[in-house]
């Protein structure tokens, strides 16, 4: 067979598998079902945590968790899991209700969460 051919099939391959993944729901990331469930995870993730209030993303993606203490924590999706990043001094920006958030991680995306009206409030805290 020659090397076209070969390509060929690879290529073929490589598509099918992407596809199946896609198919079998691999590809979708994690949704947030209530403000308890980040309430939960940030807990989980953070010891001695005690949380006050707790603003959903629209899209139900991520989250800001506030404690007691004055920390802020981000849960946000990383893959097919959660992750939680106590947020000390990130940068923000905030366009009407949502808020942009770099953590300053080289390796941790920026975040966009879409809170309406609440962002006026989350902002001034971060």
């Amino acid at each position: 067979m020659d090397r076209i051919g070969l390509l060929g099939f690879s290529v073929i391959g490589v598509a099918f598998l992407v596809l199946l993944t896609r198919w079998l729901g691999f590809a979708k990331a994690p949704r947030l079902t209530s403000p308890q469930r980040a309430a939960e995870l940030a807990q989980a993730a953070i010891p001695g945590l005690i949380i006050v209030e707790t603003a959903i993303s629209v899209d139900a993606t991520a989250a800001l968790v506030a404690g007691a203490d004055g920390r802020v924590a981000l849960v946000r999706p990383f893959g097919d899991r959660f992750v939680v990043r106590v947020l000390n001094h990130p940068l923000v920006t905030r366009a009407g209700g949502i808020l942009r958030i770099r953590t300053g991680e080289a390796m941790f995306p920026e975040t966009a969460l879409d809170l309406g009206p609440a962002a006026s409030m989350w902002a001034p805290r971060l």
